[in-house]
Parts: structure tokens; C-alpha cells; sequence
């Protein structure tokens, strides 16, 4: 997915294994604005329809990954996020993404690097 689209193979095969697949039917929320950010998602197949209820909204497709900003920073969600279509989702718990962080310093740079590449478009 785009988030870690600066990962070596061998990088994203850790990611993988954490990961864990999520379905999630047209219509059903993934999370609401203000739950704790817990979990990053990145859309396999679907769609996923993210609204910051101020009238702004946004589109999850295939290979993109939502809910990343605010596990990264700590923060609350700050858009209700809904699937759109039959969607499946790759989902990482925030705790294994961290611990994974913490023993991979490639995989933090290859981050940082998607990062800064999104701040500047």
C-alpha cells in the first residue's frame, strides 16, 4: 500500500505479519470520530468513505492506507470512517505496529520518507 511504499521486501514481510485481514460490508462503520486510534487500516479491495463531520470528506481505495496520522501522533480519530462498498481491509494493531517500529529502524525511515513525500503534495 502507499504507506509503505518505500519498504524493502524483506521489510514488508514483517509488516505483513502482522497484519490481519478485516471485511467489512457497504454501510458499516469502521470507527467513529473521537475513538481512541488503536488500529491503521489499508484497503485491499473496497472502499472506505472517511468524513471529519465539518463537511470535508475523503476516499480510501485499493492500496491506500487511512487511520495512520492520528495512531502515529497519540491523538483521537478525527474522521468517521465507513466502508463504502464490500470492503477488505489489512488492519495493524497499534502495539504491534510500534513494537515493530521499535526493532526495525528501515522500516521507520521508509515511513518517514511517505510522510514527508504526502506533507509536500
Amino acid at each position: 500500500c502507499d504507506l509503505f511504499a518505500f519498504c524493502k521486501a524483506e521489510e514488508i514481510l514483517r509488516i505483513a505479519g502482522i497484519a490481519r485481514e478485516r471485511q467489512f460490508a457497504a454501510g458499516r462503520r469502521i470507527y467513529q470520530k473521537t475513538d481512541p486510534a488503536e488500529v491503521l487500516y489499508a484497503v485491499i479491495h473496497g472502499a472506505v468513505s472517511l468524513d471529519d463531520g465539518q463537511g470535508r470528506r475523503r476516499r480510501a481505495g485499493p492500496l491506500e492506507a487511512f487511520g495512520v496520522t492520528e495512531l502515529l501522533s497519540g491523538r483521537l480519530r478525527v474522521e468517521t470512517a465507513t466502508a463504502e462498498d464490500d470492503t477488505l481491509v489489512l488492519a495493524i494493531e497499534a502495539e504491534d505496529f510500534f513494537d515493530l517500529l521499535s526493532n526495525n529502524i528501515d522500516i521507520v525511515k521508509a515511513l518517514f520518507r511517505h510522510l514527508l513525500r504526502v506533507e509536500t503534495e
